[in-house]
């Protein structure tokens, strides 16, 4: 039996730039959702909706807003059930949206916090929102797959929650 390599399967090259454009077409697609919300909330809720719609493979798509201390619940597309509001600190989500990148869990059955928060199989990927006007938030995506995030996919929440982050309360 001869043995293949992967430069020996060109499909291979081609799915995996394919796979690029089209996550490079949904990050343009939200950048201009952004752009057009009317206001920083909506602007939350559209992208988790068209996140959600663009990524089968994305179970849920959640955002958390800053509400004093806490992280209350924003928008939730088909998230299972868990709190509507957090403390600041001591769970999983709220010590993700604190941090200065994207954490992505490939197992959040190995981590019991995070079944606290409604959430017992499959991974998490979640991205703190900063704005220049002091507001914050977390956009939380979930799937029911262990190993389902990539570095693409930290990228693709990377510039999403950019993109979040330079729209202006009021504009």
């Amino acid at each position: 039996m001869a043995v293949t390599r992967d430069d020996d399967k060109p499909w291979k090259t081609d799915l995996a730039r394919k796979s690029a454009q089209r996550r490079e077409q949904v990050v343009h697609e939200v950048e201009e959702v952004i752009k057009r919300a009317a206001s920083f909330e909506d602007a939350l809720k559209q992208a988790a909706e068209l996140l959600k719609k663009r990524f089968a493979r994305f179970a849920a798509v959640s955002v958390y807003v800053a509400d004093g201390e806490d992280l209350a619940l924003h928008t939730t597309i088909d998230r299972p059930a868990g709190p509507d509001r957090l403390g600041a600190g001591g769970n999983p989500l709220a010590d993700a949206a604190h941090g200065q990148g994207v954490v992505s869990v490939s197992d959040v059955s190995s981590r019991p916090a995070w079944g606290e928060l409604g959430l017992t199989v499959g991974s998490v990927m979640v991205a703190p929102i900063r704005t220049d006007a002091g507001l914050w938030a977390a956009l939380e995506v979930w799937s029911d797959f262990r190993d389902a995030f990539t570095s693409q996919d930290v990228k693709l929440a990377e510039k999403v929650t950019a993109a979040l982050g330079r729209k202006t309360p009021a504009a």
